[in-house]
């Protein structure tokens, strides 16, 4: 298929089929190039990425219909039905059906408590050109033929992106660019047949966009093109153990061979060979040394190349390794952090001060759970029940609870500490907020503040 960047005035189809010829050399050259170097020994490495966007948090998501913007609509239903069946093969999020989203909305709902984000997208150019041209021939007999060449040739543009349910931020866009010519004899082929074949192709890795993902990727063992003949016999000696799967001694010969020579060569293919056995970090420190033993370029490639797998391993280990929801994250965090203030033997306590909030009535349960879980006292919710029942008609609470009404209640409980939790804000700015109180001194010994780790 040839790709035209761009086509500005005239026939449509005949820019396409113009930049297709154009492309014939290029074409060649690349296939001449494999072929030369099809006899090289490679080896085959499944190598996780990250995804194009950031979608660290989100496990649910709705697709949403395409919006058409000066385009087709019945382009943009077609890329909607292809995303929404491409994103459920991935198995990696929950989906919501979108018309879930939009009932909500209907109704001045909230989304956050249905997904995480939505997948958005908007399809925002769609046009074609047909082209004839008459042609004839002879046949053997010298007898001529005529007839007309028709071709269609279509453009489609499109893009994408994930629109956080909490504060309506969005992640991308990602944009869409493809082109498609056909030619027949018999009439213009199909443009709305052409364009949906452009949202297949341009859709088909949406999920590398949006989703960890395994990439197949191929090492080419490199030679040493020195006069060495010493050098180029060990050299070989070591590919022959590689093409017999002895791998790990074709390492140490090459790890030998880059000791006694410094050649780049055994370098890299020692670092291919570190790299097989899922060790990046010694193939990326092989080829340091040797860059900066060497100053050679090729190194200084193959190192950058490593560094970029590493990378991405620590923002896949960072993100992607735990995919518990932001409120469930905030849970665990703010639990971990409370109980390096408890006291030995503490009996706690813990007032929900929004107790009309969802997620803080959920991080509650998440945190007493934890609590009992690690042998820490709880005052059950019978018994504060009973307090607070009390203390309300001492006091006839209407809303705030003080510091001080709280530690009465926690002395009517038996408590010995007080953790006090809530949520406020809102959006970008939700966080949960934390207080640790010590009854018997009536002060706080431990006080949230705005970092991120609080953040909802």
């Amino acid at each position: 298929m040839c790709r035209l960047i761009s086509c500005v005035g005239g026939s449509l189809a005949g820019k396409y089929l113009r930049g297709c010829l154009r492309a014939v050399a290029p074409i060649a050259l690349v296939a001449s190039i494999f072929l030369l170097t099809g006899c090289s020994t490679s080896i085959q490495l499944a190598v996780k990425r990250p995804p194009t966007l950031n979608t660290a948090g989100i496990n649910r998501i709705a697709v949403m219909p395409f919006e058409a913007q000066g385009a087709s609509g019945d382009m943009a239903k077609y890329a909607h039905t292809v995303a929404a069946s491409n994103i459920q093969a991935m198995n990696h999020f929950t989906l919501v059906d979108y018309s879930e989203i939009e009932r909500l909305r209907r109704s001045n709902q909230s989304i956050e408590s249905v997904v995480d984000a939505t997948f958005v997208g908007r399809m925002t150019r769609t046009a074609y050109g047909n082209e004839a041209k008459p042609y004839e021939w002879k046949d053997k007999d010298g007898n001529v033929h005529r007839g007309t060449t028709y071709t269609t040739a279509v453009e489609v543009d499109f893009n994408y992106s994930l629109m956080r349910a909490r504060d309506g931020s969005l992640i991308g866009p990602v944009s869409k660019r493809g082109r498609r010519s056909a030619s027949s004899n018999d009439g213009y082929p199909s443009a709305d047949a052409l364009m949906r074949q452009v949202i297949d192709g341009e859709l088909r890795y949406v999920g590398r966009d949006l989703a960890p993902y395994t990439s197949i990727e191929k090492r080419t063992f490199a030679e040493d093109k020195t006069p060495n003949d010493a050098l180029k016999a060990d050299m070989k000696s070591a590919l022959a153990m590689v093409k017999s799967g002895s791998y790990k001694q074709a390492l140490e010969a090459y790890l030998k061979i880059y000791g006694q020579y410094k050649s780049v060569a055994a370098a890299e293919n020692a670092s291919i060979l570190h790299e097989s056995f899922g060790d990046i970090q010694a193939a990326a420190n092989l080829m340091k040394e040797a860059y900066d033993a060497t100053g050679n370029p090729k190194a200084k490639i193959v190192l950058d190349r490593l560094d970029k797998i590493i990378k991405d391993q620590e923002t896949l280990a960072a993100d992607y390794s735990d995919k518990k929801s932001q409120t469930e994250k905030t849970s665990v965090s703010a639990s971990e952090e409370i109980r390096k203030y408890l006291p030995q033997g503490a009996k706690v306590l813990i007032y929900n001060t929004t107790p009309d909030n969802e997620k803080a009535t959920v991080i509650l349960d998440n945190i007493t759970a934890d609590f009992i879980n690690a042998g820490i006292s709880v005052v059950d919710r019978d018994q504060l029940s009973a307090a607070l029942i009390q203390e309300e008609q001492m006091t006839q609470m209407s809303g705030a609870v003080s510091d001080d009404d709280i530690v009465r209640i926690g002395n009517a409980t038996g408590a010995n500490t007080i953790v006090m939790l809530g949520v406020e804000g809102s959006g970008a700015l939700r966080r949960l907020r934390v207080k640790v109180l010590d009854v018997e001194k009536r002060a706080p010994i431990m006080q949230s503040d705005t970092s991120e780790k609080w953040q909802l």
